[in-house]
């Protein structure tokens, strides 16, 4: 009998659980009106949403999203320098591809999936603290269908998957309450959670973890014993260590090829991204209600906006909010109970706020110990399930009342729901199918009649040249718009995609600067067989850009249906070119035509300055010059400069390694020439002067000396 009471209480929990679900997906279908929906087209098909469609078709065609020889042509992607994209999306993304190969139709099924996920994931944490199902599924809803989740859609799939955030406060408030011990439920619990949480990125862990610290500390000043901030160091290690674990291939590559500064991140940028309390408490943009977006716009009008303007909490999580707050002047002194769970929460809430607010800890932070995190306002989803929490227990004591009075309870809060849930959506939100379908189709006829022109397998090179990852807007061109090439291609390679500041996009760049004919036979020596060009990445619309290239290549170009894209077919200008070298010539050309040799200023060196007619880079008393055959034959390079140093005095300047010199110099720039030749690799030369440090008032830089008007050409 025991068992079969058991059995039936875990259906009935079951049972709840899959109503909650269930409701919470026909309240997504219903919103965004599904049935308009063609699932195989991405619901967001422009900048960052962009390059998760790319990820998430590269880990269902290479396994994982470390590399993808489709992209980043000749040499391929590696996305060490840039892990975007967290391991524990791309496991769902891999388990969802079992049942469809079509990347888009993955994208938009996780997309939908995580509003029931985070659903589930509130409402079961919020049961865990003894609150009644009405009330916690009341607040649990309204949690997934935060402002901050439609804005971050997917263009932000990594952190708009916020499901994680329920699970780690329940296990920070597990520690602060002293209710976890070793090799206990909880603890086991504790354990899965910190596995999970690291495996999702870096700014969830990180702010797991302050959050678990802070726990840790408040918890043993409380009852005067070591064991809630021995079990918060643990748990914090653990998600460490899980985080370090999930980005080894990442810390492996830079440790084995150093880090080029892909993901440089300054200390400003920590107050750039802060946490504002006005982004919290205020309406949406393009409020239902005219007041209220017109005191959204006038704030806007007035304040810095960026990804902060996703923060909005809504009216409901803003009365908790407020209440924790109030709970400062009005704190009673209770560790149980539901008072004891708004001590905690309160706790948790005021020490978010200064962490991530504009001016707070995080700013420090960032200036003193790391600026790798830099997005603090993220923390608002944090914020909000502490201030649903908190509205969730205020209903629970009205909840509890004389059950004639439930029923009504009941309808009064659907009511309140619908009311809440128009206050935290706007039409806005729904994404725009039909005219995303028509722009998907057009881009997709367009790269299959590029597939049907060309060879499997093909480099296209793709114009206007744009680094990646993290470029702003380039004309009417959104960040990561040359991924779509890639989303509707099958067995072309592409060139975007090669990650800025390593060889490969440091090659890309300095073809792209060539005058077009040397472009051209650059591109086509180096095994290109297209050009693909967008002119909305042009002021002029690619107009001066794609009459240069008809002319050259005598020949019309492919124009997408659209008008917005252009490809030229290479095969006919190089068949005319090859005509002109011998077979070893042309495989001379082949093996060095797209792998430059490469400089880089090294040491004591400066930045570039320049005037009209004029370039030169200070240096220290010491710098290198680093050149890097970037083939596998040997260059021989005719190297032009000028060298100075501030004083009319002579003085020695020696220059060793690959070339040895010793000459005397002074302020008048003495030319200076060498033909050299590089082997495949590292070439440096070594520059060390004897002048005096230059007296530059307000420049902390050491000045010693100067190379002018540098020259590299390359010898045939």
């Amino acid at each position: 009998m025991k068992k079969r009471l058991l059995d039936n209480e875990h259906l009935k929990r079951a049972s709840l659980y899959i109503t909650a679900a269930a409701l919470c997906l026909l309240i997504v279908c219903v919103f965004f009106k599904i049935w308009h929906a063609d699932l195989r087209v991405p619901f967001y098909y422009s900048g960052d949403a962009a390059f998760f469609a790319t990820s998430t078709k590269g880990v269902m065609e290479n396994g994982w999203y470390w590399q993808n020889p489709s992209l980043g042509a000749p040499d391929g992607q590696q996305m060490y320098d840039f892990p975007g994209f967290d391991n524990a999306v791309v496991l769902v993304m891999l388990l969802l591809s079992v049942f469809t190969h079509n990347p888009f139709l993955v994208t938009n099924i996780y997309y939908l999936l995580t509003f029931p996920l985070i659903t589930l994931t509130s409402l079961y944490v919020l049961r865990q603290f003894n609150l009644s199902y009405v009330p916690a599924l009341f607040c649990s809803l309204l949690y997934a269908f935060l402002p901050y989740h439609f804005m971050r859609n997917e263009s932000s799939l990594n952190v708009a998957a916020y499901y994680v955030v329920p699970l780690a406060t329940m296990v920070v408030l597990w520690v602060m309450r002293n209710e976890v011990v070793p090799r206990t439920r909880k603890f086991i619990i504790g354990v899965l959670v910190c596995l999970l949480l690291g495996s999702s990125g870096v700014y969830f862990p990180f702010f797991f973890c302050f959050l678990l610290l802070l726990a840790g500390i408040t918890g043993s000043l409380r009852i005067r014993n070591r064991r809630p901030l021995l079990m918060a160091v643990m748990f914090t290690g653990i998600t460490v260590i899980t985080v370090g674990i999930n980005l080894s291939p990442s810390i492996v590559y830079k440790y084995k090829h150093h880090d080029v500064g892909v993901m440089k991140r300054g200390p400003g940028e920590a107050e750039k991204y802060g946490l504002k309390i006005s982004q919290l408490l205020l309406p949406i943009n393009g409020h239902r209600i005219e007041l209220f977006d017109r005191l959204k716009q006038e704030h806007n009008r007035n304040a810095i906006v960026n990804e902060d303007d996703t923060s909005a909490l809504g009216l409901i999580a803003s009365i908790g909010f407020l209440g924790l707050l109030a709970q400062l002047l009005y704190r009673k002194d209770a560790v149980n109970g539901a008072a004891g769970l708004l001590n905690d929460l309160n706790v948790l809430n005021i020490f978010s706020v200064l962490l991530a607010i504009m001016g707070g800890f995080g700013l420090l932070f960032a200036l003193y110990i790391s600026s790798a995190i830099r997005s603090y306002n993220r923390i608002s989803v944090w914020i909000a399930f502490f201030s649903f929490t908190a509205v969730a227990v205020g209903l629970e004591s009205i909840y509890r009342r004389p059950a004639n009075a439930r029923i009504v309870f009941c309808i009064l809060l659907a009511v309140v729901f619908v009311g809440a849930f128009l206050d935290q959506t706007t039409s806005g939100y729904v994404p725009s199918y039909a005219a995303t379908k028509a722009e998907f189709l057009s881009d997709d006829q367009f790269v299959k009649s590029i597939e049907a022109s060309v060879p499997t397998g093909a480099m296209i090179f793709q114009l206007p040249y744009i680094p990646f990852p993290e470029f702003p807007k380039v004309n009417r061109m959104d960040a990561y718009d040359h991924f779509r090439s890639y989303l509707h291609s099958r067995n072309l390679r592409w060139s975007y995609g090669a990650i800025k500041n390593r060889d490969g996009d440091r090659a890309q760049q300095r073809v792209a600067e060539l005058p077009a004919e040397e472009f051209v036979k650059t591109l086509v020596m180096g095994g290109f067989s297209g050009i693909y060009l967008d002119r909305y990445g042009y002021e002029d619309g690619g107009a001066a850009r794609e009459a240069e290239l008809s002319n050259l290549l005598q020949t019309a170009p492919l124009i997408s249906s659209n008008n917005r894209l252009v490809f030229f077919n290479l095969a006919d200008y190089g068949r005319r070119l090859r005509a002109n070298y011998s077979d070893d010539e042309w495989k001379a050309r082949q093996q060095t035509s797209f792998y430059p040799v490469l400089v880089d200023w090294k040491g004591g060196f400066s930045g570039l300055e320049s005037r009209p007619g004029k370039t030169w880079r200070w240096c220290s008393s010491e710098g290198e010059l680093v050149l890097r055959n970037t083939s596998q034959r040997p260059r021989t390079v005719k190297l032009e400069m000028s060298f100075a140093t501030g004083y009319e005095q002579l003085d020695d300047f020696v220059i060793t390694g690959l070339i040895s010199e010793h000459l005397k110099l002074n302020s008048s720039p003495a030319f200076y020439s060498k033909t050299v030749t590089l082997p495949p690799g590292v070439s440096v030369i070594h520059f060390h002067s004897a002048a005096k440090r230059v007296d530059a008032p307000g420049d902390d830089r050491v000045l010693v000396f100067r190379v002018e008007d540098f020259k590299m050409t390359e010898l045939q």
